[in-house]
């Protein structure tokens, strides 16, 4: 092995187990998005299942969104922003829109419903 060749093996083995890289802390909120039919609705609960790339998830709606949840059914397409949360914490709901219902809050912003 020439001279080269043995001191790049080491540096790519250095930068390999270098544990004192920075780390970067994840960002506070995480926003992800689902396209989904709702498969369940728990609107007094204020939950709905939908399903992800990975499975089904439940999805989490704060207090004041709980009237608009009774608007939907189930199998409406949603397309959703959700924030993550850690612990196995479901979701917590952002925004909405439906592309499939008969809802009248066909668009919801996180405040506020609209028909467009």
């Amino acid at each position: 092995m020439s001279a080269t060749k043995y001191v790049l093996c080491l540096v790519c083995l250095f930068i390999a187990f270098d544990t004192s890289s920075p780390v970067f802390a994840e960002a506070s909120t995480t926003l992800k998005s689902y396209y989904s039919p709702i498969v369940r609705l728990e609107a007094d609960k204020g939950y709905f299942l939908v399903t992800t790339d990975s499975g089904i998830q439940w999805i989490q709606v704060e207090d004041s969104v709980k009237p608009h949840l009774k608007t939907l059914e189930v199998g409406d397409m949603i397309d959703i922003v959700v924030e993550l949360r850690p612990d196995n914490v479901p979701p917590l709901l952002k925004s909405w829109k439906l592309a499939r219902s008969s809802s009248p809050c066909k668009i919801f912003n996180g405040k506020t419903c609209s028909q467009k």
